[in-house]
């Protein structure tokens, strides 16, 4: 699937992974060694209206913007259940199209 036909759940995300990584950070990384994609874990959509939304935003702005560079034209998505996304996720406000990145601090304890 084409990561542009999928669409954003929530209207804001983190600029880092939970293992620490930042967005940024991984797709420079594909986009210098193309091994780093297969690496990325497969994203989660659910289909809601006719349209596929992620419940894994970061790795999808990181798809898109490869997708954007001519890196990917496809990714390999798993289609869950619409139970799996839960509602107080779902903050999109402008149906999916656009995500904002938050700025973590890292010198904030």
């Amino acid at each position: 699937m084409k990561p542009s036909n999928i669409f954003y759940s929530q209207d804001s995300i983190k600029d880092k992974f939970d293992n620490g990584y930042t967005i940024y950070g991984t797709l420079s990384a594909c986009k210098k060694h193309s091994f780093v994609i297969q690496k990325i874990p497969t994203i989660r959509v659910v289909q809601i209206g006719g349209k596929f939304h992620t419940l894994d935003n970061r790795r999808l702005w990181v798809f898109k913007k490869l997708e954007e560079s001519g890196t990917i034209t496809d990714i390999h998505v798993q289609t869950v259940s619409r139970s799996m996304l839960e509602d107080r996720k779902f903050t999109t406000t402008n149906g999916g199209t656009d995500v904002i990145v938050r700025r973590t601090n890292d010198d904030y304890d």
